[in-house]
């Protein structure tokens, strides 16, 4: 499946995300600063100037498949209420380097939005853990209109684009779920490497190299093609591989919640 060749289709644009050690954060300027924990853990706790968003708010249930990516419109006001520029450069923030950041990362950089989106590496662990400082309280935001660009189609599959490059040799997929899920069945062809060892034992991110020595070095050329249950765990390979040097890297939003339940799909 490693095959040499040009990709299924050429990326229409890089969109490799950032990561930003706590340290780095104060030689950014400009940047705003999104948390996607919870409300109670905001309150408690956040980085000064930080905007709150959920993250669920970014996603729907969609032809009865849950947790895809929302409409355009319903990302644009959800973005709206926290008065985010479309061009505003972001650092997201979780509480360490689980799914929801990287989530609403690949979100974000799917749905057109123009400024650079950046992940702080190790969340808001991390944060604590360099002594750094916090505020307590929610944030006031004056809502205001968020209009995203055109959406940035090649992060994205669906059903009908897996079908019909399950046999292709320059498709890589990964299946980043636990291995007991793999087992009970998973797309034709897919590897199987779970999302959490991305992760450094202190739970930051793993360097680049060790990233793709753990997905068989996959060839540049490829298209890598991620996906877990519902597209969160998934998005945290996304941004890895992305990270990494993989230029095509794109997340089946469907992932094993809509192959898994059609029974006209084959599987492994």
């Amino acid at each position: 499946m490693l095959g040499q060749g040009c990709s299924a289709e050429e990326p229409d644009q890089p969109v490799q995300p950032r990561f930003l050690a706590p340290a780095e954060l104060d030689s950014e300027e400009g940047l705003v600063v999104l948390d996607v924990r919870d409300v109670g853990d905001f309150e408690a706790g956040h980085i000064s100037g930080a905007r709150r968003l959920d993250p669920a708010a970014l996603r729907a249930t969609v032809d009865g498949v849950e947790g895809q990516e929302a409409p355009p419109e319903v990302i644009d006001a959800a973005l709206g209420e926290i008065a985010l520029s479309p061009e505003a450069n972001v650092v997201i923030v979780g509480a360490d380097n689980g799914t929801d950041p990287a989530r609403v990362a690949w979100t974000l950089r799917h749905h057109g939005h123009g400024g650079v989106v950046e992940l702080l590496d190790g969340g808001m662990q991390a944060w604590l853990d360099a002594g750094r400082p916090v505020v307590e309280g929610p944030a006031p935001i004056r809502p205001w209109g968020y209009q995203a660009d055109e959406p940035r189609t090649s992060l994205r599959v669906d059903e009908a684009w897996m079908l019909e490059h399950l046999d292709r040799d320059d498709v890589v997929i990964f299946d980043v779920r636990s291995p007991e899920e793999y087992a009970m069945g998973h797309v034709p062809g897919a590897i199987n490497v779970e999302w959490t060892t991305n992760l450094a034992a202190d739970g930051t991110f793993l360097a680049d190299d060790q990233v793709l020595r753990l997905h068989g070095d996959p060839d540049p050329s490829a298209t890598v093609v991620v996906y877990c249950r519902t597209g969160s765990r998934a998005a945290v390979s996304w941004a890895l591989l992305q990270h990494a040097g993989i230029e095509d890297v794109r997340l089946y939003d469907g992932s094993w919640a809509e192959w898994g339940a059609d029974p006209d799909t084959p599987k492994e």
